[in-house]
């Protein structure tokens, strides 16, 4: 089930929302008291209400991994046990055993991480080495388990340095795990960010408005672009592939320019994609209370490497910072150090993303790019780029990063870059006639451009009654092409579920 699915949209969702505040509503109505003579309506079925979103969260997730929410459950148990038994300790003054008891609560989570993600990746290279066959062993990936993974962490080792409370409330604990807004794609939310909010919230009418509104951006954003620019890359590297197994003087059409004209939907449909998903998830943690961290912050107008990874998958990159990066020692210490944290932080960030060597050699890619940025471009903040230079290299580098990112296969990966690097002639008309797709969908590229840059926020964001109109007379002629598009379009799942 996905946000984008009728079934979530017309069932699940609604449901959901009425079975939550049915049961906020009656809680209020039961407590309401009067303090110095004004009514005061506290909510004692609170517990009562997360318990709703638990089973709504569980449900959500056995959809589509009816056997792999055991384990979601088995880890959200195996952290409130090691949390507890890490408190107990610490008040005893066992320091070192209450040490022990996190390094073999982190180890048991990542090996679940690593058994399911990586096993059968590890053994298929192993068994490439001559007299050396082991069994093969595949898992299909249960989705969203690097995400949960990462919280759990989070919430492990933010309790082992004291900057959060222990849950005593397994239920609650599994909550925070399990919280299906966010639980498939992120943001990766720390403990810290909604632990008051797991005791004590409160959904305003504000709250469920301008959380309607920010789900409905995201839908936008995944439905009527993400999806569309998809067809256009899809189609240009489908023809490209074709035309390699057949003859090349008579089939194919597809040269430098339509290679990076497909780079660039991608680039646009990969931003679309999970940052429509994030908005998603943002919007609708808002309407039940929750304040999620914002995961996008307009990348595509930086000017270095460094400010994009600032401000594209802020809760992913924050994460490696603060739980890797740090604890390694940063950039405070020698540069031979600070070049292997780099590169470490970089490779754990590609592995992260996938199974797959296109991934490390994209996270190794990025790394060099941060390591010579650092040496050359922003040395105590004195050398930066030129505005224009600095963009136009930034979104080149990244634009590149995402053909990495994006094709698995080396073979066709070597193949389109030495295409897109050693000019050869497209042959638009045949092109176009092999697919219609490329003629309908190539003018949303310069409009999902523009819609990337923050020229709109401070129109959006205005108090004026006109703009507020325009605004939700906007929201909901967008929420209904959407439904059309839904029910009359192919499924695209979001890209970031298989992570």
């Amino acid at each position: 089930m996905t946000f984008s699915s009728l079934p979530f949209l017309l069932l699940f969702l609604p449901s959901v929302v009425i079975a939550y505040f049915a049961v906020g509503i009656t809680g209020r109505l039961l407590s309401r008291q009067k303090v110095d003579g004004q009514a005061i309506a506290s909510n004692p079925l609170l517990p009562l209400q997360n318990f709703v979103l638990l089973i709504a969260s569980l449900f959500f997730y056995a959809w589509g991994e009816p056997i792999y929410v055991v384990l979601l459950i088995g880890a959200s148990v195996v952290a409130w046990a090691g949390g507890c038994l890490m408190k107990w300790l610490k008040q005893r003054n066992k320091g070192k055993m209450e040490l022990l008891v996190m390094i073999v609560t982190i180890v048991l989570l990542i090996l679940s991480l690593c058994v399911f993600k990586y096993l059968g990746f590890f053994i298929g290279n192993i068994n490439q080495v001559p007299f050396i066959q082991l069994p093969v062993v595949n898992f299909s990936l249960p989705i969203g388990i690097s995400f949960y993974t990462f919280q759990i962490l989070s919430y492990i080792i933010d309790l082992h340095l004291g900057r959060i409370g222990l849950q005593r409330n397994p239920l609650r604990l599994m909550l925070y795990v399990s919280l299906f807004p966010q639980l498939i794609a992120g943001p990766i939310v720390r403990y810290q960010t909604i632990e008051s909010e797991l005791g004590s919230r409160h959904s305003s009418i504000k709250d469920i408005k301008e959380g309607t509104y920010r789900f409905i951006i995201g839908l936008s954003k995944k439905v009527l672009i993400a999806d569309n620019v998809a067809l256009l890359s899809d189609a240009i590297y489908n023809i490209y592939r074709n035309s390699l197994s057949a003859d090349p003087t008579v089939y194919d059409c597809v040269g430098t320019s339509a290679l990076w004209l497909a780079s660039m939907a991608y680039t646009m449909q990969i931003y679309y994609d999970f940052s429509g998903y994030s908005d998603m998830a943002i919007g609708l943690g808002r309407i039940f209370g929750f304040h999620f961290p914002e995961n996008f912050n307009h990348p595509y107008v930086s000017h270095s490497v460094s400010e994009f990874w600032r401000r594209w998958h802020i809760s992913l990159s924050s994460w490696f910072r603060d739980y890797v990066y740090f604890p390694l020692g940063g950039s405070r210490c020698s540069k031979i150090r600070r070049t292997m944290n780099i590169m470490v932080v970089w490779m754990l960030t590609g592995l992260w993303h996938g199974a797959s060597w296109n991934f490390v050699l994209w996270g190794v890619f990025f790394g060099i790019i941060l390591m010579i940025e650092k040496a050359f471009f922003d040395y105590n903040g004195k050398k930066n780029f030129n505005s224009i230079l600095g963009w136009a290299y930034c979104f080149i580098i990244v634009n590149t990063s995402w053909v990495l990112f994006h094709i698995e296969n080396f073979s066709f990966l070597h193949k389109v870059f030495h295409r897109m690097f050693c000019w050869s002639s497209t042959d638009w008309t045949r092109l176009m006639a092999e697919n219609s797709d490329i003629v309908q969908t190539v003018g949303l590229l310069p409009i999902a451009f523009i819609l990337s840059l923050p020229t709109l926020n401070k129109l959006w964001t205005s108090k004026n009654r006109y703009v507020v109109l325009l605004r939700d007379l906007a929201a909901v002629v967008a929420f209904l092409l959407c439904f059309v598009y839904i029910i009359s379009s192919s499924f695209h799942p979001f890209i970031y579920f298989r992570f």
